[in-house]
Protein backbone atom coordinates (compact mmCIF):
# COMPACT_ATOMS: atom_id res chain seq x y z
CA UNK A 1 0.00 0.00 0.00
CA UNK A 2 1.27 3.52 -0.65
CA UNK A 3 1.72 6.50 1.07
CA UNK A 4 -1.10 8.85 1.07
CA UNK A 5 0.16 11.97 -1.18
CA UNK A 6 0.73 15.33 0.56
CA UNK A 7 -1.21 18.04 0.36
CA UNK A 8 0.48 21.07 -1.44
CA UNK A 9 0.00 24.63 -1.33
CA UNK A 10 1.30 26.94 -4.42
CA UNK A 11 2.43 30.09 -2.76
CA UNK A 12 1.85 33.68 -4.76
CA UNK A 13 5.60 33.85 -5.81
CA UNK A 14 4.89 30.15 -7.46
CA UNK A 15 1.86 32.12 -9.09
CA UNK A 16 3.39 34.95 -10.57
CA UNK A 17 6.66 32.65 -11.54
CA UNK A 18 3.91 29.91 -13.60
CA UNK A 19 2.10 33.09 -14.79
CA UNK A 20 5.21 34.75 -16.29
CA UNK A 21 6.06 31.46 -17.49
CA UNK A 22 2.80 30.98 -19.11
CA UNK A 23 2.80 34.23 -20.81
CA UNK A 24 6.31 33.48 -22.48
CA UNK A 25 5.73 29.93 -24.04
CA UNK A 26 2.85 30.75 -25.12
CA UNK A 27 3.93 34.21 -26.78
CA UNK A 28 7.50 32.24 -28.22
CA UNK A 29 6.13 28.78 -28.76
CA UNK A 30 2.24 28.81 -28.73
CA UNK A 31 -0.52 27.39 -26.66
CA UNK A 32 -0.04 23.64 -27.75
CA UNK A 33 3.32 24.07 -26.14
CA UNK A 34 2.28 25.66 -23.09
CA UNK A 35 -0.61 23.07 -22.64
CA UNK A 36 2.13 20.43 -22.52
CA UNK A 37 4.51 22.06 -20.38
CA UNK A 38 1.41 22.55 -17.97
CA UNK A 39 0.37 18.96 -18.02
CA UNK A 40 4.20 18.20 -17.49
CA UNK A 41 4.32 20.29 -14.71
CA UNK A 42 1.08 18.80 -12.98
CA UNK A 43 2.75 15.34 -13.18
CA UNK A 44 6.06 16.53 -11.60
CA UNK A 45 4.07 18.18 -8.84
CA UNK A 46 1.94 14.58 -8.34
CA UNK A 47 5.24 12.87 -8.09
CA UNK A 48 6.61 15.38 -5.57
CA UNK A 49 3.54 14.77 -3.77
CA UNK A 50 3.79 11.21 -3.45
CA UNK A 51 7.96 11.52 -3.01
CA UNK A 52 8.87 14.60 -1.45
CA UNK A 53 11.97 13.39 -0.56
CA UNK A 54 12.78 12.50 -4.40
CA UNK A 55 14.37 16.48 -5.00
CA UNK A 56 16.79 17.61 -4.56
CA UNK A 57 18.72 20.89 -2.51
CA UNK A 58 19.36 23.11 -5.68
CA UNK A 59 23.65 24.66 -5.86
CA UNK A 60 22.64 27.80 -5.47
CA UNK A 61 20.47 27.49 -2.04
CA UNK A 62 23.26 24.95 -0.60
CA UNK A 63 24.24 26.61 3.01
CA UNK A 64 21.57 28.97 2.59
CA UNK A 65 18.88 27.71 3.87
CA UNK A 66 17.68 24.22 5.65
CA UNK A 67 17.48 21.38 3.53
CA UNK A 68 13.80 21.24 3.39
CA UNK A 69 14.07 23.17 0.12
CA UNK A 70 14.04 21.05 -2.68
CA UNK A 71 13.86 21.37 -6.46
CA UNK A 72 12.01 18.59 -9.13
CA UNK A 73 13.26 19.04 -12.66
CA UNK A 74 10.20 19.45 -15.24
CA UNK A 75 11.01 19.31 -18.19
CA UNK A 76 13.08 22.95 -19.20
CA UNK A 77 11.70 23.56 -15.47
CA UNK A 78 12.59 23.38 -12.39
CA UNK A 79 10.14 23.49 -9.22
CA UNK A 80 11.10 24.87 -5.99
CA UNK A 81 9.51 23.83 -3.34
CA UNK A 82 9.48 23.39 0.71
CA UNK A 83 8.22 20.01 2.76
CA UNK A 84 6.50 20.97 5.90
CA UNK A 85 4.98 18.46 8.28
CA UNK A 86 2.60 16.89 5.79
CA UNK A 87 2.18 19.79 3.02
CA UNK A 88 4.76 21.15 0.25
CA UNK A 89 4.73 24.72 -0.60
CA UNK A 90 5.86 25.37 -3.84
CA UNK A 91 7.44 28.68 -4.13
CA UNK A 92 8.62 29.06 -7.58
CA UNK A 93 8.46 27.18 -11.20
CA UNK A 94 11.22 28.51 -13.56
CA UNK A 95 13.21 28.01 -16.13
CA UNK A 96 16.20 25.93 -15.85
CA UNK A 97 17.88 28.48 -17.88
CA UNK A 98 17.36 31.34 -15.55
CA UNK A 99 19.61 32.91 -12.89
CA UNK A 100 17.99 31.48 -9.57
CA UNK A 101 19.95 33.78 -7.77
CA UNK A 102 19.22 37.00 -9.24
CA UNK A 103 15.73 36.04 -9.50
CA UNK A 104 15.23 35.41 -5.45
CA UNK A 105 17.03 38.76 -4.82
CA UNK A 106 14.44 40.58 -7.20
CA UNK A 107 11.89 38.55 -4.95
CA UNK A 108 13.03 39.98 -1.92
CA UNK A 109 13.41 43.57 -3.23
CA UNK A 110 9.28 43.73 -4.20
CA UNK A 111 8.97 42.15 -0.47
CA UNK A 112 11.01 45.13 1.27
Amino acid sequence: MSAPLLKYHILPTARISIDELRSYIVRTFGWETWRQTSAQLQETVAHIRQFPESGHVPAELEGFVDDSFRQAISGKNRIIYQVRDDTIYIHLVVDTRRDLLGLLQRIVLRLL
